[in-house]
């Protein structure tokens, strides 16, 4: 009796001290995943000053913050387009693994609770904790290879929200091959410099960023001179597709009348660029069930002569939800 006893306590205290593992490394996942920044660096610091020597450390650190703090406070992503995601927002990790703790310990409930009501509640407890467990493995699993709720930061800071919802300047002005091109292109740093040539301060940036303009160019602002060899910008790409898969601007804003917004979200009022919308392939073929051909372009003119009247053929109806249509 007394050895089944001593085996069931150690077995409860080895099943406790799994689950507090688990749930130690999935904070601490969480925490180094989703912090900021500044907070880490925060925590270098005080390491740094706990040591008692280290004057090299401390003065590493030290630039970090300050190069966090001081450097781009207005780099943020906006508060309306943080939790972007599947699931929880995107942040999947402590829900998911305290759920699973919750459910082990109620699984424990109902396999050896003593009285009913004990058994009752923690089998509908469980069933809860399993729920959660399933629906965020479900948003996981159909997020495999996409970036939604993505924002890098850019090596100039550039808000669409100050540009175009603030100056009036309209997309087009920059992504001039978005009606005629595969891709909407990316300006070069000649059209940026048609307005910062003359404006060489931002309300929010000071001269910073616009610098940085200056610098890739090889442009001397004093002179207005290109007097210093330029160097190209490394963009880091935000709405990515996979390889295999075929998307053509021209063809949805030209021909499609499909605006910016409708894939991109409303990217005129963000600050840092986000992946606003999923962009799977099952946003895909919703519109293309539902969008209407446009018959007034060149692209789809020819279609009109083959209508019945009043017949209003959706893009599924000419080959909008053909494999060969995107995989080819």
């Amino acid at each position: 009796m007394r050895e089944a006893l001593f085996t069931r306590r150690i077995g409860l205290k080895m099943q406790l001290l799994v689950i507090t593992f688990l749930f130690t490394f999935s904070s601490y996942a969480f925490i180094v995943n989703n912090l900021s920044t500044d907070v880490s660096v925060g925590v270098m610091t005080i390491a740094a000053q706990g040591k008692g020597g280290g004057k090299s450390v401390k003065k590493a650190a030290a630039a970090k913050v300050q190069k966090s703090d001081d450097s781009r406070p207005y780099d943020r992503i906006d508060p309306e387009f943080r939790n972007i995601g599947p699931g929880f927002g995107g942040k999947n990790a402590v829900p998911f693994w305290i759920a699973l703790v919750v459910f082990l310990l109620a699984m424990g409930g109902v396999v050896k609770g003593k009285s009913k009501p004990v058994k009752g509640i923690s089998g509908v407890v469980a069933l809860a904790a399993l729920g959660v467990v399933a629906y965020v493995t479900y948003w996981e699993a159909r997020s495999l290879g996409r970036q939604q709720g993505y924002a890098p930061v850019q090596p100039i800071w550039f808000s669409h929200k100050v540009h175009v919802t603030q100056n009036k300047i309209d997309c087009e002005y920059c992504h001039v091959d978005v009606r005629s091109s595969r891709n909407a292109g990316i300006p070069s740093l000649n059209v940026c410099l048609n307005c910062h040539s003359v404006v060489n301060k931002g309300k929010r940036s000071g001269t910073k960023e616009i610098s940085k303009i200056y610098d890739y160019l090889g442009y001397n602002p004093k002179t207005k001179q290109f007097d210093k060899p330029g160097k190209p910008i490394e963009w880091i790409k935000v709405h990515n597709l996979p390889d295999h898969v075929y998307f053509n601007h021209a063809q949805h804003v030209q021909a499609g009348k499909v605006d910016c917004q409708e894939c991109h979200g409303p990217v005129e009022k963000m600050n840092r660029v986000v992946e606003y919308k999923e962009l799977s392939m099952k946003f895909c073929l919703d519109c293309h069930r539902s969008r209407n051909i446009i018959t007034d372009n060149q692209y789809y003119a020819l279609y009109k002569f083959h209508l019945k009247p009043g017949e209003k053929p959706k893009v599924k109806d000419i080959g909008g939800q053909d494999c060969s249509a995107c995989h080819y």
